[in-house]
């Protein structure tokens, strides 16, 4: 984990742990550079990363203030660009590597990679908690001409910083594809659940700046835990 990632996490346990509410005004960054050790350009990469998920808005000339909590049981709908490996020591959302491969592209994945049926990707599978209770399962497809490595210690740690300083791929857009659906039999085993019960199934759909996708990922969602919310950062119209 990178030291802005601890430092968000950090100050957002600060907030739970004293109950700040909505407007409640946090320390100015002179304050957290000192309280962190850490340079100015750290503190602002941690507080946009709070602001991204919508926990923190800043005021230009007056500060950082706590924005309103989340309902309880409730996810981010909407991806960072991050690609991160969440913590379950210290955060309530985690997911967790299941598996890994690589796999001849179905036309499914070769469509929404823009690849021929058959090429080469990889593919990782994961299990995501909240609140140590199964939420989803996820399965992830790299292209392989454009992701030529990975492995599980890539993928279990910084799979962005690894994108962008090792691979130097400049990751830009995603496209979010939503639909309601009955559970297969696979699905309904792993959920406990029973052939034919609904669930929600969120694919996404990463591009490169140039408009080239990359990462294709599919999630299957257990219909009791599928509760979302989209924080926006901003409004242009009522």
């Amino acid at each position: 984990m990178l030291k802005y990632q601890y430092i968000a996490i950090e100050m957002e346990r600060y907030i739970t742990e004293n109950s700040l509410q909505q407007g409640d005004k946090l320390p100015i960054i002179e304050t957290l550079i000192s309280h962190y050790k850490v340079s100015k350009s750290t503190i602002i990469k941690a507080l946009k990363l709070m602001e991204d998920k919508g926990i923190v808005f800043l005021v230009r000339g007056s500060g950082i203030f706590v924005r309103g909590q989340s309902r309880q049981g409730y996810v981010n709908l909407l991806p960072s660009q991050k690609f991160e490996q969440v913590d379950h020591n210290t955060s309530p959302a985690w997911r967790k590597v299941v598996g890994m491969d690589i796999v001849g592209a179905l036309p499914e994945v070769a469509k929404a990679l823009g690849l021929e049926n058959c090429s080469k990707v990889y593919t990782v599978k994961f299990v995501h908690y909240l609140e140590k209770q199964v939420l989803c399962m996820e399965q992830v497809f790299y292209n392989k001409d454009i992701i030529s490595y990975l492995d599980k210690e890539i993928i279990s740690n910084s799979i962005n910083n690894y994108l962008k300083d090792v691979l130097g791929l400049k990751i830009g857009f995603s496209d979010i594809y939503l639909n309601l659906d009955k559970l297969n039999t696979e699905e309904a085993r792993f959920f406990g659940l029973k052939l034919g019960d609904p669930m929600l199934c969120k694919e996404i759909i990463y591009h490169l700046t140039s408009g080239q996708p990359f990462c294709y990922s599919k999630a299957i969602y257990h219909y009791k835990q599928a509760k979302f919310v989209i924080k926006g950062n901003s409004v242009n119209s009522l």
